[in-house]
């Protein structure tokens, strides 16, 4: 039977919505913000790890707010790749440069 009127959740309901979301929206995003990451460990100096652990979170939260605000303006699942290309542009002007000369 189909209900007619509306849709009542309960509050695990909602938390169970909502945690599938977040999870679903940081997994969607691993492509770019692992780039980014790397980026960091390869930046970092004293504790790489760290700093790919701080990019890491930088661009999970920049990846994802690209895709919600592409999502928004109806664009689907195009709002994914979309929502990678911030978080890949950063990755690529914050990549380390080495030069084999330079001592």
């Amino acid at each position: 039977m189909i209900p007619l009127g509306a849709i009542h959740f309960s509050p695990a309901e909602v938390a169970l919505i909502l945690a599938i979301l977040a999870f679903g929206s940081i997994a969607l995003a691993l492509p770019a913000t692992l780039t980014l990451a790397w980026v960091g460990y390869r930046r970092g100096t004293t504790r790489p790890a760290a700093n790919a652990l701080w990019y890491w979170f930088g661009g999970t939260a920049l990846s994802v707010a690209t895709t919600a605000l592409a999502a928004g303006q109806g664009l689907g699942w195009f709002a994914v790749p979309i929502g990678w290309i911030p978080t890949v542009l950063l990755a690529a002007v914050l990549n380390p440069r080495w030069t084999p000369n330079a001592s």
